[in-house]
């Protein structure tokens, strides 16, 4: 295993046996090389871009979402910075918020209403988080939330997710899943792209072509190509734009 990663599962493990009000996996370098690494500045560029692109529902319900960042703030000890007319939050919630808006926006221009998600690669269950106190805002209801990774990280997933209130979400790997949802939409965020690409195919294989039928995915490290059946792939330049090359890929039917 790469040293890297065998810090950021030790790290995990650790976070796993530990009490989550005394985890501090947020701000441990040997997490934050992997996940938690949005800077102070990108963190008000998101904050600007959600002001800008969704600023009905955040006129309207600011004190709800910065709500929502101090509660995803509670465990893990996050490195967190003051932003102006907002609130002092860990820059990776305002990421979570903007790209949240926009997995929920693009549901809604597909007329979904009621939706089951399929995520690939969770993180620690941050926007899983996010998607399920954001739907209501935009009119859609959650049915179920399944979510792919390896089995540390799952087990990191189900701890924080429980730790704040969030229940009946599936945790999954390749080789132990039963009950997906035909239709299913997809979510991916910087996690798809960066697996090997056999580990890809897989997935294509055995979840994206047997059940998905729209999805976003926030997409680094390689050129998008058709990595998926039957379906019409939208690709865009990543807002902000975090890193040469980043883009958001969107998939609907044909």
């Amino acid at each position: 295993m790469d040293p890297i990663y065998a810090e950021y599962s030790n790290t995990i493990e650790q976070t796993i046996n530990t009490d989550m009000s005394e985890s501090t996996f947020k701000s441990n370098a040997g997490y934050c090389y992997v996940l938690e690494h949005v800077s102070e500045f990108q963190g008000g560029e998101y904050l600007t871009t959600t002001r800008n692109i969704f600023e009905s529902i955040y006129n309207t319900n600011k004190e709800y979402l910065i709500e929502i960042c101090h509660t995803n703030d509670l465990y893990g000890k996050p490195v967190k910075f003051p932003y102006d007319d907002f609130t002092t939050c860990s820059p990776t919630n305002l990421r979570y918020l903007f790209q949240g808006m926009v997995i929920l926006q693009y549901m809604s221009e597909c007329q979904l209403t009621q939706v089951d998600i399929i995520e690939i690669g969770g993180g620690y269950g941050g926007l899983c988080f996010f998607i399920y106190k954001l739907a209501h805002l935009f009119g859609i209801t959650v049915n179920t939330y399944s979510i792919f990774d390896l089995p540390m990280p799952l087990a990191l997933q189900k701890k924080y997710l429980e730790a704040l209130n969030i229940h009946g979400v599936q945790f999954l790997d390749l080789d132990n899943f039963s009950t997906l949802h035909q239709n299913s939409f997809l979510i991916s965020n910087y996690a798809f792209s960066e697996i090997s690409m056999d580990i890809q195919n897989k997935y294509t294989a055995a979840v994206l072509n047997p059940y998905v039928c729209y999805g976003f995915l926030a997409w680094n490290f390689i050129d998008v190509y058709a990595f998926i059946d039957n379906k019409y792939i939208l690709v865009e330049d990543e807002v902000p734009l975090t890193a040469p090359g980043n883009k958001y890929v969107y998939i609907k039917p044909f």
